[in-house]
């Protein structure tokens, strides 16, 4: 009898292991399948959300999921990133405007003791000047037509200026995106937008200073302190200097670098 029960156990077990019709996968016990349903379906919730970008608020139009936007203050911005020597974008944002045909994009950077300038800057330890973040913006317009990836957006979106510090913190590089592109100042000079050349327009950065973008007239203009500094012209095909008469929209595409600003509209 002994030996029978023993040999009725086994069965049982084997029956419960290899399945009902001997597939030969181990079924878990009843609670343990539950629960990993369960995990599976909690996990595929978390992924959905992470794909469904947060609504847009404030003066926000569009946003790109790499880009957040603070909770309390819907005007301030932030990116993380690592690369403060070139610009390579990782996220982007659009906005709303009243007017169409002429509006104001205006930007300032934030971010306190990580964000100092000049002498400032350069009485920072090595560590805390690693620790800095704000090096690098664009800033324009986009087309109404166009939704923001977040990545490599300045060369099909619109039209924009890449700010980028130099490496003492006492100046921004300025250079038109598209490249095929010259920026001119209000005494006529112009300045070349390759990347790669010397002479590019230069403005005296600062804590706390307001830069910008204006569009007027199907121009869009560089703006510091709210004064107009310079004007970009791109090549167009039927030579015209002004921006192509579509509906655009203002917009920031930020860097893969630790960036913090606020942006209003006006």
């Amino acid at each position: 009898p002994l030996a029978e029960a023993a040999a009725a156990a086994t069965a049982a077990v084997a029956v419960g292991t290899s399945g009902e019709g001997g597939g030969g996968e181990a079924q878990k016990a009843p609670a343990e399948q539950e629960w990993a349903e369960v995990l599976q379906a909690h996990n595929a919730d978390l992924d959905l959300l992470e794909t469904i970008p947060s609504p847009p608020r404030g003066q926000v139009r569009r946003i790109t999921q790499e880009l957040e936007q603070d909770v309390s203050d819907p005007a301030v911005f932030r990116v993380n990133g690592k690369d403060k020597s070139w610009f390579m974008q990782k996220g982007g944002v659009t906005f709303e405007r009243g007017d169409s045909q002429r509006f104001r994009l205006e930007v300032r950077f934030s971010g306190g003791a990580t964000s100092r300038f000049g002498d400032d800057y350069a009485d920072l330890s090595r560590a805390e000047q690693h620790a800095t973040i704000n090096w690098l913006l664009m800033i324009g317009v986009s087309r109404g037509d166009y939704q923001l990836t977040g990545y490599k957006d300045c060369k099909a979106s619109g039209y924009y200026f890449l700010l980028h510090l130099n490496y003492r913190r006492t100046h921004w590089r300025i250079i038109g995106c598209p490249h095929n592109s010259e920026l001119e100042d209000l005494d006529g000079k112009l300045y070349t937008c390759n990347p790669q050349d010397g002479g590019q327009l230069e403005v005296p950065a600062a804590e706390g200073q307001a830069l910008g973008v204006e569009l007027a007239d199907g121009e869009l203009w560089l703006l510091d302190g709210g004064q107009r500094v310079a004007r970009g012209h791109w090549a167009h095909d039927n030579g015209d200097s002004k921006l192509p008469d579509v509906a655009y929209y203002p917009a920031i595409l930020t860097p893969n670098c630790p960036t913090e600003l606020t942006a209003t509209v006006t």
